[in-house]
């Protein structure tokens, strides 16, 4: 019975003291690791040596005011399959032409006063039109076609879309300080089948 007592004892004396603080730590061996916080994504690169496409072109109220106040051409005789189109305020004069297969374009004559943002903006702008990438200035001089617009010397660009569907061919004639511009645009069949009619049809017009 003496080691029981004295096992008793020694319980006793030890539940008088405090507890010891211990400190327990949990490490769990399979637990993934926190989320690290997610860097933005790069920015997709920029294409090497292609310029922006060209803003469309927004013409404010006072050169609106001046263009109005042109007087508009004398036309030549209409050609055959041409037709007046719908009027439209910034323009002085709107065709319809007819081409192969039922093919359609559109002839559209503006002007301006000044070079309305010079010729590499204006091509480009075209260009766009098309889903083509702007060109430099120098492949733009160098595409530039010789004509005349009522026998004023004028530059005329010919494009195609990348899928050989759109077709634009279009004059710039600078004139008294202003800037002249005949856009025949539509499908390339209709453009094509056109083309030597609406450069003949210009050259025998006569600007104001």
């Amino acid at each position: 019975m003496r080691p029981i007592l004295i096992l008793s004892a020694s319980l006793l004396a030890f539940g008088c003291k405090p507890a010891p603080q211990v400190a327990r730590y949990e490490v769990k061996s399979d637990a993934a690791p926190a989320p690290a916080a997610q860097a933005p994504a790069p920015a997709a690169p920029a294409s090497v040596g292609v310029a922006p496409a060209p803003a469309p072109m927004v013409a404010p109220a006072s050169m609106k005011a001046e263009a109005a106040s042109f007087d508009a051409p004398k036309w030549a005789k209409l050609p055959t399959g041409w037709s007046v189109g719908p009027e439209n305020a910034m323009r002085k004069a709107t065709w319809i032409v007819a081409g192969p297969n039922g093919s359609k374009a559109e002839i559209a004559v503006t002007v301006f006063p000044g070079s309305v943002g010079g010729l590499t903006a204006n091509v480009n702008r075209w260009r766009g039109q098309l889903g083509l990438a702007p060109a430099g200035s120098d492949e733009i001089a160098a595409s530039a076609k010789t004509g005349k617009v009522g026998g004023i010397d004028s530059q005329r660009f010919v494009m195609t879309s990348a899928d050989g569907k759109k077709t634009l061919d279009a004059f710039m004639t600078p004139k008294d300080g202003a800037t002249w511009f005949f856009k025949m645009s539509g499908e390339s069949a209709a453009v094509e089948a056109n083309a030597a009619a609406f450069a003949a049809f210009l050259a025998e017009s006569k600007l104001p």
